[in-house]
């Protein structure tokens, strides 16, 4: 199915952390790139941009992981993995993919843990409780738990996972399309 033939809310979706991170980087910057022109011009800060700033950087950083993770767009270092035969392969992405949810659902119940704690901490000059952004790491592992099963699932069911001998598109070219 071709992008365009999504409805509108399916492709929104589709980019719901981008969007996120789109916008937490965008209120990120312009807050930063304020507060220097309010420094140069009239000698004055404004107090609550460092505040915003490390807001729309936490959730900017944890919502791209997100999608990162999702659309299998991390760094990863293959040597290894592809000197072992087609049907160890297939066993050790599953391997792999089970420890990664296991550790993704302990990453997220830790930042539960951090999160929760968040309502009696407040930010100092805006008072924002520290829930509203320990909650961008309890989302992020929280995806990205999810994310790892149904990777999990896919290398399992897909015959042609990581076939050399499989003509196929480049896993980006699926999912990444803006």
């Amino acid at each position: 199915m071709i992008a365009s033939d999504k409805p509108f809310w399916r492709r929104v979706a589709d980019k719901a952390e981008l969007v996120v991170s789109g916008a937490a980087f965008v209120v990120m910057l312009a807050v930063i790139v304020a507060n220097v022109f309010m420094r140069y011009l009239f000698s004055q800060s404004v107090l609550s941009a460092e505040e915003v700033a490390y807001m729309g950087f936490t959730w900017s950083i944890f919502a791209a992981v997100a999608w990162l993770y999702r659309t299998r767009a991390l760094i990863a270092v293959d040597l290894f993995f592809s000197l072992f035969p087609y049907g160890a392969q297939r066993v050790l992405a599953v391997a792999v993919n089970f420890l990664l949810l296991v550790a993704n659902l302990w990453f997220c119940w830790l930042a539960w843990v951090l999160a929760s704690g968040g309502w009696i901490r407040k930010t100092p000059v805006l008072e924002v409780p520290y829930f509203w952004i320990n909650l961008a790491p309890l989302l992020a592992f929280g995806l990205m738990a999810i994310y790892s099963a149904v990777h999990m699932i896919e290398d399992v069911r897909n015959p042609a996972f990581r076939d050399p001998n499989h003509d196929h598109e480049a896993e980006m070219s699926r999912d990444t399309a803006l």
